[in-house]
Parts: structure tokens; sequence; C-alpha cells
């Protein structure tokens, strides 16, 4: 189910900052470890370090997208199966990554902004709100809402593992489903 036409299937999990999009894609990552021994996991800060690609505007953060696609691309091409954290959300990548990646699933981890104002860790959405942080995707950055194959809603519910699961269950629903290793 992981693996198609010797491509790996890339998890793409994208979503605002501090909606939990690392947190769930660590906890898939480990659910899958023993099962899947081509398992790659590929977070967005990572990769931003990893490059040393520190800016933040809209234009630079599509680049970075980009790359990161062409990362997780060259990884599933081998046969790894990649899971990936990111903010990412904009057409430009959704778009790329549905031509450029032959076994994609995208994850949309949607959290409500009153959700993410508590959560708000970093001060990054505190700080935007005042004026002191620029280039905060969902602030000052529109972003567009993708169409993602599965939505997880990460403000109802503190449930991990549901999550998880429902993402495991939903790949099995699909394509991806259909075959084995």
């Amino acid at each position: 189910m992981w693996v198609e036409n010797g491509h790996g299937l890339v998890i793409w999990l994208c979503g605002l900052a501090g909606s939990g999009k690392s947190t769930i894609g660590k906890a898939l990552y480990e659910s899958l470890r023993g099962e899947i021994p081509n398992l790659v996991y590929l977070d967005g800060d990572e990769f931003r370090d990893l490059l040393g690609h520190y800016d933040y505007d809209k234009q630079s953060r599509i680049e970075c997208a980009l790359k990161r696609a062409d990362f997780a691309h060259f990884l599933s091409a081998q046969g790894l199966v990649v899971v990936v954290t990111t903010i990412s959300l904009f057409r430009e990548i959704y778009n790329y990554n549905r031509k450029r990646l032959q076994n994609y699933l995208e994850v949309y981890v949607e959290c409500p902004l009153e959700e993410l104002k508590k959560r708000d860790q970093k001060g990054l959405y505190s700080g935007a709100l005042s004026g002191v942080i620029q280039n905060v995707v969902g602030v000052d950055i529109a972003f567009d809402e993708p169409r993602a194959d599965i939505v997880i809603h990460n403000g109802e519910c503190d449930c991990l593992e549901q999550k998880v699961q429902k993402i495991l269950q939903d790949i099995r629903d699909t394509k991806f489903g259909q075959n084995s290793l």
C-alpha cells in the first residue's frame, strides 16, 4: 500500500504555524516506523535548517516549499515513504505537488485562528497581530486553503492517537490502500 510503481507514498501534512502538523506528523511516523522500513520524516523547520533558508516572505516560502517537494520526490523515487510537515499553504505548491509527486496524499491540519492564538508558544500570532512580526501566514500573508485528500480538524479533540488512526484509515480507504508492499 505504501509503494506503487517503485515510488513511495508522500504524505504531505500542511497547516498554519501551531496547528499541530508536526506533532501529528511525528506520531504518524512513529506509528508507521515498525511497519515500514523505508520511512522518512521531513519536518519543515529542520528542512529550513538543512538548507540554511530563513526568509519568510511569501515568495521565499514558496521557493523553500518547492525545494521540499523536490526532495520528497527524490526520496519517493527511490521507494521511500515520506512524511512531510510544512506550512506551504499556497496554490502553487498544491498544484506542483499533484503534478510532480507520483504517489501524493495531502493532509490539511486545520485549526481555527482563535485556537492558534491560545497555543501561540513562540509569540508568532501575538507579534504579528501587534505589528512586531511580519510575514506570518494566516495574518499578513494570505493562504490558500487546500482541497486536501484528508482534513484533520485539530481544535476539536485532543486525542492524538485518534488523529493518526484517522489518517491511516483514510489512506487505507484511498487508492493507496489497494496495493501492498
